[in-house]
Formats: structure tokens, sequence, C-alpha cells
């Protein structure tokens, strides 16, 4: 399809892990029924989902995000479409630049739906405190976050989110999982016999192991994408590369 005569209406989702702490309004799949839902309720066409799951507003270095502005840049999309402008981002100077200079540059539609932000109608001139409050969100989280870990490490809790592959927690004390522990086991076994990440990855593929994501996803229903959906079993050189270079307990 010819993007420059037919061009894509972005539909940017993004969710942080101190979104989750939200429930399921921030979630990935709130987010995306609510912008497919708005594009199709108002006649935007060739529409295409950017997810960045996991990722920070604060940080604008998201894989989807940097290729949604690839596309910006080479005039393949002239809509944005988020949720609420916080998903653009948290840091009210980079994200005042991309409204004021870039999207206006590339002739970008920008709709911020909670939010009744739509740059057709031109930038309200609440957008600069809505930035600013977004900014303030990420410092107070950061507080509470620190706060609750300061608690943990009195209590000789563990600290972290997700247990590392391979283990699970039991009486909050992490703990070797008989599922994955093979699996582990197998990676470093390999590494021994001089396989490289990639080769190890190959391998754990080729054997339909699923990834350690697709695993999680497997056991909880959280962290759901295109790729745990549509290839459980397709490994990365990266995952293979965490795996060996987590020191948490050794393996050997």
């Amino acid at each position: 399809m010819d993007t420059k005569s037919n061009p894509i209406t972005a539909l940017y989702c993004r969710l942080s892990k101190d979104d989750e702490l939200n429930g399921d309004s921030n979630s990935i799949a709130n987010q995306r029924k609510i912008v497919s839902q708005y594009a199709q309720d108002n006649g935007f066409k060739n529409t295409q989902y950017f997810v960045d799951d996991g990722w920070t507003g604060v940080s604008f270095e998201r894989p989807s995000f940097m290729k949604m502005m690839d596309g910006v840049k080479n005039g393949s999309i002239k809509t944005i479409i988020v949720k609420d402008h916080s998903r653009l981002g948290r840091n009210r100077l980079i994200v005042g630049t991309l409204l004021e200079e870039d999207f206006a540059q590339y002739g970008i539609r920008y709709v911020a739906i909670a939010d009744s932000i739509d740059t057709i109608n031109g930038l309200d001139d609440m957008i600069p405190m809505r930035d600013l409050f977004n900014e303030w969100h990420v410092r107070e989280t950061s507080k509470k976050v620190k706060a609750v870990f300061a608690s943990k490490v009195q209590r000789g809790e563990r600290l972290g989110g997700k247990n590392p592959y391979g283990y699970i927690l039991h009486d909050k004390k992490l703990t070797v999982d008989s599922e994955t522990a093979p699996i582990v086991k197998r990676v470093f076994a390999l590494c021994l016999a001089g396989k490289g990440p990639t080769q190890i990855a190959n391998v754990l593929t080729a054997e339909k192991i699923l990834t350690p994501r697709a695993y999680y996803f497997q056991k909880t229903g959280r962290y759901s994408n295109s790729q745990v959906i549509n290839r459980p079993t397709m490994w990365a050189e990266q995952t293979v590369a965490q795996i060996l270079d987590d020191r948490t307990i050794s393996w050997a």
C-alpha cells in the first residue's frame, strides 16, 4: 500500500511497570481497544499499532516509539492517536518539543482521546500544565517505590519485579522452578560446549521451548503481545544472553 497517498494512522500504546499499579484501566489491551474504536468511529483509515509494553514515559528510546517517529520523518505516518496524553511521554520538555516543533514540522495530527486533545483544533494552553502533572506523577511514583523498597529491605524480603527466569517466589524468597530449571541448565551446558547466544537461541527455537515471556504469560496471563501469541517458541539471542548473565544463583 502506498503510504504517501494513503498515510498510516499510528495507534500508539505504552505501559510502564508503574502504570500496572493502576490496574486494567491502563493495560495495553484496554488502550488498544480505546484507540481502535476511536479510529473506527472517526473514519481514520490504514491504522497500525505501535506498542511499547513495560517502558517508562521518561525514556524516549522506546522501540515502537522510535519506529513510529521514523514513520513521521519519512512521511508514511500523518496521524498519531493515543488513549491519553501521558502515553506519549512524561517529560514535559521533550513532549512540548514534539507537539510544538516536530509534529508541526511534519504535518502530524495528534489526538489524545481522554484529554480531548486534537491538534487539528490547535494546541490549548492547558497542555503544558498536563505535561507538568505527568512529570510530577513520575517523581511521586518514584518516591513511593523507593519507600516500598526500603520497607522490604528492613523486612529482609526480595526486591524486584518479576522473578528471574528459572526461579519462583516461595515464602518471599527465590527458589528454583522445577519446570524451567532444566532449560536454564541446558543454556549453560550449551554455552560451555562453545555455542554463543545466537546458536543457543536457534537450538531452543528448534526444540520448540517456550520463551521466558511466553512461559510467564502461560502461567499468569500477563504481558501478552503479538510475539508471545504468534511465536511463543521464537528465542532471541538477547534473552539467552540475559540468562547467562544472571548471577542470582550459580547454575554450575
